[in-house]
């Protein structure tokens, strides 16, 4: 029993993600290889809010995923050591498997704190569906995520300096075990590669498109996308081009159907080129000995159709949140540039009322502050502050007079007598403003030179 994993979006996998399990030790039995791969679908099917797989029942995650039992107990084990994974598994019951979150420098997923972290967009059901499409087996798998990460991502060919010998000594993995992953890979038509005895490995990666998640294209306009539509549900247009491209590719001999037409021409109104969509497709492989052309090729082109649709929808969300925080910002620096002047405004108001101004010690601050204008008059404007609003109908100036001959608390200070507060003082409950004049900072500065 596994958990039903989130069908869309994409999980950032660290491209450092082989080094944080360390260098594979003992036999090349291909432990570290398997144990990335666990790895890598443990964090395609948790949950992104919390990063669990829950239930997880391991005998039958293992057998839905073409793992042996045991080596999917030792890649959990090999997941715990490294600070990737912990599984907390339970004999009879099911358990869970909770990841190393990813704000956490040993996660196998890229944060946005750690900024010099490259990470490739690894499709959730990208991996699944290609090794589903293509039976491969788990060091096909393995490899597949492996040459995802080591490949360039503009050109998806592998670096210079790469050899099957290092490929072996870097990933723990035996000759033939890797030569008969890489046939597989190149059968399915998922990789093209060329190995030269003493020399490099040229190896291309046709599969990355149908494993990353496809960046949003620049929408088109309604009336551009009711065209695409309308030409597609009569087999004709871009659309129904894409479908021919995409028979021939495959030498499939049959005319194009109503549903895989509508179903590319779901992808094209997204905004994406005709040429990037059919690149989508074929890099999901060939269709091997498969009984049912079409439905396979509808389900692949409802597939990219959708991820295009999700890369549009967070776009659009991305930039929705850009431009509310934006919005956000301008009105938090108008109001603190409010608050600023209407401080200012009542500070030099202060400063035109104030006759004489207190000083530190008669105020009581420490003597190590009380020498120092600006914090003298903070102070006073704080108990002026206090003094209006507790008594918001009386008149401001004969409170703050009152208040500078008897320096005492604001709720005993003795307000008899003094008449209430004018029109033209502002608002009740806040101090009076003036627009010129020296501040307070400044009066208290002159007058003790």
């Amino acid at each position: 029993m596994t958990a039903a994993g989130p069908a869309g979006g994409h999980v950032p996998v660290r491209l450092d993600a082989p080094e944080l399990l360390g260098k594979p030790q003992g036999r090349r039995e291909g432990h570290h290889l398997s144990a990335l791969l666990v790895g890598v679908l443990l964090a395609a099917e948790a949950t992104w809010w919390n990063d669990l797989v829950d239930p997880f029942g391991v005998v039958a995650w293992a057998a839905a995923h073409g793992l042996p039992y045991r080596r999917a107990r030792r890649a959990l084990d090999c997941l715990a050591e490294s600070e990737i994974a912990v599984a907390d598994l339970r004999p009879f019951r099911t358990g869970r498997v909770a990841l190393t979150p990813r704000t956490v420098p040993t996660s196998l997923l890229h944060d946005r704190s750690r900024r010099a972290e490259r990470f490739a967009p690894l499709s959730r059901a990208g991996l699944a569906e290609v090794v589903a499409d293509h039976a491969l087996s788990w060091v096909a798998a393995s490899l597949l995520i492996v040459l995802l990460l080591l490949c360039d991502h503009r050109t998806a060919e592998l670096p210079d300096g790469w050899t099957k010998t290092r490929l072996c000594e870097q990933f723990g993995i035996g000759w033939r075990r890797l030569t008969a992953g890489l046939e597989a890979l190149a059968a399915a038509g998922l990789v093209t590669y060329e190995a030269r005895r003493g020399g490099p490995l040229s190896l291309q990666l046709l599969a990355r498109p149908a494993l990353v998640v496809p960046t949003a294209p620049p929408q088109p306009r309604r009336r551009e996308r009711r065209q695409i539509e309308r030409q597609a549900s009569h087999g004709d247009g871009p659309a129904a081009d894409v479908a021919r491209k995409l028979l021939a590719h495959y030498c499939v001999a049959a005319a194009p159907t109503s549903s895989l037409v509508g179903a590319l021409g779901d992808a094209l109104i997204t905004g994406a080129n005709p040429t990037t969509v059919l690149e989508h497709l074929a890099a999901m492989g060939s269709l091997g000995d498969a009984r049912n052309v079409m439905a396979i090729l509808v389900h692949r082109a409802r597939r990219v159709a959708a991820e295009l649709a999700d890369a549009r929808e967070r776009e659009d969300r991305r930039r929705r949140a850009m431009e509310n925080e934006r919005r956000s910002l301008a009105e938090r620096t108008s109001a603190e540039a409010k608050r600023l002047e209407d401080y200012q405004d009542e500070d030099r108001w202060l400063a035109s009322v104030l006759d004489p101004i207190p000083s530190g010690t008669d105020l009581g601050m420490n003597p190590a502050v009380a020498s120092r204008p600006v914090m003298v008059a903070a102070q006073i404007h704080t108990g002026c502050l206090e003094l209006v609003a507790r008594f918001p109908e009386l008149d401001p100036t004969d409170l703050v007079h009152r208040w500078t001959i008897d320096l005492g608390s604001v709720d005993e200070l003795d307000v008899f007598g003094i008449g209430p507060r004018s029109s033209s003082a502002g608002k009740p409950g806040r101090l009076p403003r003036i627009r010129a004049g020296p501040s307070l900072a400044e009066r208290i500065r002159a007058e003790n030179r």
